[in-house]
């Protein structure tokens, strides 16, 4: 990897000892991600637990281990930001406080105040690291925030790749869990097969199924019995594998589908969105600045193109990326 192209925080990370090379990942058009998450970094320095706004310590393990740093060019430098990848959790069934516990992707399109990371990294004193707490969550989770413009920008452009390697580390993070030859599918998708049979007449709640049917019958051997998805090569699931994973954890049927809804959110980051829409509470700003890829979210689909392989923004999805696929 050329040095003098990685974004100056990664090659703090590393010379701190954080990070090893083989943690960057990277796309032709200078996105760049880190698949190491944020507690694991700072368990490097044996920093294990945080104090909360009320002076509660809380393990770093329970709610810092979905949270990835991202980086995007921003002209001669880099803008960072923070993106989820969670595998099926049950913190929340514990006694032990802890974040959500359904699979999923998210990236933020909100700037990531990095330097707070780094104090916390080199002074652990409860100071820093409920200031790093403070910032994670105002990234990935407080109200009333504000996109960075080279972030809307990149994910904006149908031509960018971030998303596709995004995509791609997501399912060989959720592969990683693999034991016994399989991945046991989220309860959330679990919940919708049930549904889905109990009404037969809903084409919204029977998509995803129908989508594990097909992958079914053209592999030719059951992938995914909506109980688990059987994984023969976890390092390298085959095509038929990532997409059942991609399916049943993010709602989305391809890669194209998958961009196409981070693409979709970048694009509502305008002033105009930011207008509270009546009995709902929150304006579609609210809803895009996080790009919330859940299969949580599929009750929600209603008119969403990106979930529609035959709609313009897939289609034009495939066509500039199919070849790269």
């Amino acid at each position: 990897m050329n040095a003098i192209n990685v974004p100056n925080l990664f090659l703090e990370l590393q010379t701190l000892g954080c990070l090893d090379e083989s943690d960057i990942k990277k796309t032709t058009d200078n996105f760049w991600m880190i698949k190491k998450s944020i507690s694991n970094m700072l368990a490097e320095k044996s920093i294990v637990d945080f104090p909360d706004s009320n002076g509660e310590i809380l393990p770093c393990s329970r709610f810092f281990d979905d949270w990835f740093l991202y980086a995007v060019a921003n002209e001669n430098e880099y803008t960072y930001s923070l993106l989820k990848m969670r595998e099926q959790e049950h913190d929340a069934k514990c006694d032990t406080p802890a974040d959500g516990d359904t699979p999923g992707v998210t990236i933020s399109f909100i700037s990531f105040d990095y330097d707070l990371l780094l104090e916390c990294l080199t002074n652990p004193a409860d100071e820093s690291k409920s200031k790093l707490n403070t910032e994670i969550n105002r990234v990935v989770a407080y109200k009333g925030q504000c996109h960075h413009k080279a972030i809307k920008k990149y994910f904006k452009n149908p031509q960018s790749r971030g998303a596709y390697l995004v995509a791609d580390m997501y399912i060989k993070y959720i592969a990683s869990f693999t034991s016994d030859g399989n991945v046991v599918v989220p309860e959330c998708y679990k919940e919708i097969v049930q549904q889905s049979v109990s009404y037969k007449h809903s084409n919204k709640l029977s998509r995803i199924p129908k989508f594990i049917e097909e992958i079914n019958r053209v592999a030719g051997y059951t992938v995914c019995d909506n109980e688990k998805i059987y994984i023969n090569n976890s390092e390298k699931p085959n095509e038929y594998e990532a997409l059942a994973i991609l399916a049943t954890h993010t709602g989305n049927t391809s890669l194209y589908s998958f961009a196409a809804e981070v693409e979709y959110h970048a694009r509502f980051l305008t002033p105009l969105a930011k207008i509270k829409i009546p009995f709902f509470g929150r304006s579609i700003y609210d809803s895009a600045i996080r790009a919330d890829m859940t299969i949580d979210d599929t009750e929600f689909e209603g008119p969403a193109p990106f979930y529609k392989a035959d709609s313009k923004i897939v289609k034009r999805q495939y066509a500039l990326h199919q070849a790269d696929i």
